[in-house]
């Protein structure tokens, strides 16, 4: 990144996942998804270094298998928590955590969520978020909002509707946004969060990146126009090849 502040990459990936298990192996053009990600991410610019972290070893031997990095870790309760191991071994300085279920990843997006780390010392965390275009997104509970100060920090995120309008329908009078889950922290910033407890707020509503500000960590959300897809189902696979192919 520079000769002051060094950079590291970690996509966690599990194989059990609940909704589509062994997802991150699943074949897309040829290729595993883990390494549709991993070498996403090593387009990026300000990251010097790209690392898988998993919990399972046909997930490592195949990203070794490509030539990336892999590291084991034990259980992790979040993926947060398992890019947490992995950063505690490690001496960057910032942490980008990158999704490893969106194989249409966009360097440029990581590279928007390490700027502000070299534009402000005081940045402790960064993610990203992009506008609301229509009202089912605003409705959907698995749609996460977010709002903002002028100045880009994060007040607040929910997955009830926010702002709520006043009870009215959909609106823009106010700016709409959803949050898109990827991460970047100062490293220490992070060994913080895993020694916190859960806080009251995380807990209501799902989130892990409330205990940030519950504990009085701002998170700055930049705005971006990057598009992925994320596979959380066989379905959602299904309508990426159907994106890929068209």
């Amino acid at each position: 990144m520079s000769q002051h502040l060094t950079t590291v990459g970690i996509i966690p990936a599990r194989y059990a996942s609940s909704r589509f298990e062994g997802k991150a192996l699943v074949d897309i053009l040829g290729k595993p998804m883990i390494q549709h990600v991993y070498e996403r991410a090593c387009q990026s610019k300000l990251l010097d270094r790209v690392v898988v972290a998993t919990d399972d070893q046909r997930i490592s031997d195949v990203v070794s298998g490509f030539g990336g990095e892999a590291i084991l870790t034990g259980p992790a309760k979040t993926g947060t928590d398992r890019v947490a191991k992995v950063a505690e071994s490690l001496s960057d300085d910032i942490v980008a955590n990158i999704q490893g279920d969106e194989p249409l990843l966009d360097p440029k997006a990581v590279d928007q969520l390490l700027q502000p780390f070299l534009d402000d010392s005081t940045t402790q965390v960064t993610t990203l978020m992009q506008r609301i275009e229509n009202p089912d997104d605003y409705y959907d509970p698995n749609v996460v909002k977010v709002v903002v100060t002028q100045s880009g920090q994060a007040m607040y995120f929910s997955r009830s509707c926010l702002p709520g309008n006043l009870g009215q329908e959909w609106s823009t009078s106010a700016p709409n946004f959803r949050h898109v889950g990827l991460y970047a922290f100062k490293r220490l910033c992070l060994m913080d969060f895993t020694h916190w407890k859960r806080t009251p707020y995380e807990i209501s509503e799902g989130l892990e990146q409330l205990r940030f500000l519950e504990n009085g960590v701002s998170i700055r959300v930049l705005e971006t126009k990057s598009r992925s897809i994320g596979i959380d189902t066989p379905d959602d696979l299904k309508r990426l090849m159907q994106f890929l192919k068209a």
